[in-house]
């Protein structure tokens, strides 16, 4: 179905906005600074990639970031059949690679009751592995928001991750993706998101290449078809979604599929941060998007070799 899209940017170029306020956990990290520049992290920086193919992992590179007023004017906001707002604004943090270059671009689906920017830390971290990271703040996931929280508005979120992947491959960001390279990376409801988008009947996207869901729900609707890799993780102590239920996903999906169990891990704290398994989840999505979207890095043989080594992680793998 043909989508009309208007895609909001300020004087031709991307608009560096204060973020919003947000309710912050103890642990989470700080949200990005209020001034555009660029940050560095996890290892040193200074490397320098081109528009040329890579054939090595990159780490450690400057980022920057922006946000991004998207509004999708083809939908209307609904909750419980009554309309609260006559379009879906999408606000949505961008995480940069600041060297020159094009890269792979990463969607990023924030879980229930959370927003993108508690989320910066594992973006930043995956922008600076050589990635776009685009995270758009979910109307009625996100709190702060207004709206108040729905679940089941996960279809249309669904929607709204291809409204982004369609914004930025034709917006101002155009020029610093790799053409044709889309990965899916979801958390909690973002996790099942990021199944429908790359998965279900009706919400499937074509473009995305990649998926990473951790802690998802099972898969509720018929299959599409389409099979891209999926990268599965969940803590084996996970609280708040049941350690089945990643068991019964590696089940329903008939691709190639690593599935990382991280052993005693809970819900939320491998993914925001300061936690023995963080390294291991980071690592482990980094090396996952190279083996697959980016084509570059040791390849799934060494992520397989990876976190055999860990005392912290199982691996199952099919497909």
């Amino acid at each position: 179905m043909t989508v009309a899209l208007v895609v909001l940017v300020v004087a031709g170029t991307v608009a560096w906005l204060v973020h919003l306020a947000v309710a912050s956990p103890p642990a989470r990290s700080a949200g990005p600074p209020t001034t555009h520049r660029p940050t560095s992290t996890h290892g040193p920086s200074g490397a320098t990639p081109t528009t040329a193919a890579r054939s090595s992992a990159e780490r450690g590179l400057a980022v920057t970031w922006s946000e991004l007023p998207l509004v999708d004017t083809s939908r209307q906001l609904v909750r419980g059949g009554a309309v609260l707002a006559p379009s879906r604004s999408l606000p949505t943090w961008v995480w940069t690679p600041t060297a020159a270059g094009r890269y792979p671009l990463v969607v990023f689906a924030h879980g229930y009751g959370r927003t993108p920017l508690q989320y910066e830390r594992f973006c930043s971290q995956l922008a600076s592995a050589g990635y776009v990271v685009a995270a758009p703040s979910f109307p009625l996931e996100d709190p702060t928001r207004g709206y108040g929280l729905d679940r089941s508005d996960l279809a249309d979120e669904a929607g709204d991750v291809s409204f982004v992947i369609t914004s930025l491959e034709s917006g101002a960001t155009a020029g610093r993706l790799t053409p044709g390279a889309v990965a899916v990376v979801g958390h909690s409801d973002g996790a099942d998101v990021a199944l429908e988008v790359g998965y279900e009947q009706g919400t499937s996207d074509h473009r995305v290449g990649v998926v990473v869901a951790d802690a998802p729900d099972p898969v509720t609707a018929p299959l599409s078809g389409s099979d891209p890799p999926l990268l599965l993780v969940q803590g084996t102590a996970d609280t708040v979604v049941p350690y089945s239920a990643s068991q019964t996903v590696f089940t329903q999906l008939p691709g190639p599929t690593w599935y990382v169990s991280l052993l005693g891990a809970d819900h939320l704290p491998p993914i925001q941060g300061g936690t023995a398994w963080t390294p291991v989840l980071g690592d482990a999505v980094a090396d996952f998007l190279d083996a697959t979207v980016a084509g570059r890095g040791p390849g799934t043989s060494g992520l397989s070799a990876e976190l055999a080594a860990s005392p912290l992680a199982r691996l199952a793998t099919k497909g």
